[in-house]
C-alpha cells in the first residue's frame, strides 16, 4: 500500500515556499534599497556626465574639472588622515574593551556596555557641539590638563591636537558603544567548552583573549572596519559644524564631501558635485571589496 504524502513531502514545492518566504521578508528592505540607494546613485551617475546648467551631455568633463581642483588633494589627505586615526581607535579600542568586558561578571559587564552605548544615542551634530565645550579650557572638565600643557584657549587646543584627531575622537564617542555591543554579542557566541578546554590546558586570561576569542570574532571586527571606512571617507557633519565655534574654525572645504556640497549649493554645479560623489562612492566600494575578497570574508571555516 502506497504511503500517503504529507503536505510538505514535495521537495520542489517546499523550495518554492522557502523562496517565496525569503522574498517576502526581504521585499521591504529591497524596496527601500531601490528607492533610497540604487535610484539616487543611478541618478547621480547620470548627472555626473551632464552639464546641469545647459543640460547637454559632457562626457567626462565634470570628472576632469573636479580632479583639477587644487583643493581636492588636501581634502583627500585630510579625510584619509582622519580615517587612519579613527580606524585604529575603533579596531584596537573596541576589540580591547569588548574582550575586557567579556572577562567581567555578567552584571558589571552589562552596566558598562550600557554606559558605553549611551553616547551613540546622541546625533553627530549634538556631539560636535558637546566637543566644542570639551575643547574649551574655560568650561571643559579637562581644563586643568589643558592649562598644564600650556593650552589657554580652544584655538590652541584644536591647533595642537589637529582636526583629524579631534574628529576621530568625536566619531569614536558616537560609534564605539554600538560596536562594543555587537562584538560583545559575537564573543558570547563562543562555545564555553572551548574556553574551558583552554583553561584546562593552562592558558592564561590574556592568552584566551588573544589566541582564542579574538581569532573567532575577526569577521565581526572586519565588518566593523569596512563599514567604518565607508562611513569615514564620507565625513561631512563634523567639519561643517565647526563653524559654530567661530569663523576661525570654519572649514567649508576640509573634506571631499564638503567640496561636493560647495559645488552643488554654492556654485550650482550639480554635475560636478555628482561626479565627485560618484568617485567617492567608487573608492569606498573598491576598497571594501578588496578587504572582503582579500580576507576571504565570506568563506566558511
Amino acid at each position: 500500500m502506497a504511503k500517503a504524502k504529507t503536505p510538505n513531502s514535495d521537495p520542489k514545492k517546499r523550495r518554492r515556499d522557502d523562496r517565496f518566504f525569503v522574498l517576502a521578508m526581504l521585499s521591504p528592505y529591497l524596496a527601500l534599497l531601490m528607492f533610497f540607494g540604487v535610484a539616487p546613485v543611478a541618478h547621480a551617475l547620470l548627472l555626473s556626465f551632464m552639464d546641469t546648467i545647459d543640460w547637454v551631455f559632457w562626457g567626462f568633463t565634470n570628472y576632469k574639472f573636479v580632479l583639477e581642483d587644487f583643493r581636492l588633494t588636501e581634502a583627500i589627505m585630510n579625510v584619509f588622515s582622519y580615517v587612519a586615526i579613527w580606524l585604529t581607535m575603533m579596531v584596537v579600542g573596541i576589540a580591547g574593551l569588548a574582550l575586557l568586558l567579556d572577562a567581567l561578571p555578567r552584571r558589571p559587564a552589562a552596566i558598562l556596555r550600557t554606559s558605553f552605548f549611551l553616547p551613540g544615542a546622541i546625533t553627530s551634530s549634538a556631539i560636535v557641539i558637546l566637543w566644542l565645550f570639551l575643547l574649551d579650557p574655560a568650561v571643559s572638565p579637562y581644563g586643568g590638563l589643558f592649562e598644564a600643557l600650556g593650552w589657554e584657549n580652544r584655538r590652541q587646543v584644536v591647533g595642537h591636537l589637529g582636526y583629524p584627531l579631534v574628529f576621530a575622537l568625536m566619531a569614536y564617542l558616537a560609534y564605539s558603544g554600538g560596536w562594543i555591543v555587537v562584538i560583545g554579542g559575537a564573543l558570547k557566541g563562543i562555545s564555553g567548552e572551548v574556553i574551558e578546554a583552554a583553561r584546562v590546558d593552562g592558558a592564561t586570561g590574556v592568552q584566551i583573549a588573544t589566541r582564542i576569542k579574538l581569532p573567532m570574532v575577526w569577521r565581526s571586527l572586519a565588518l566593523m572596519a569596512i563599514l567604518s571606512f565607508a562611513n569615514g571617507i564620507q565625513m561631512f557633519v563634523e567639519p561643517q559644524l565647526m563653524a559654530l565655534a567661530g569663523s576661525t574654525y570654519s572649514r567649508p572645504d576640509w573634506s571631499v564631501n564638503q567640496l561636493a556640497f560647495q559645488y552643488a549649493f554654492n556654485l550650482g554645479d550639480f554635475g560636478a558635485s555628482a561626479a565627485m560623489s560618484s568617485m567617492l562612492l567608487g573608492v569606498a566600494i573598491f576598497i571594501s571589496l578588496c578587504v572582503v575578497f582579500g580576507t576571504r570574508f565570506y568563506k566558511m571555516d
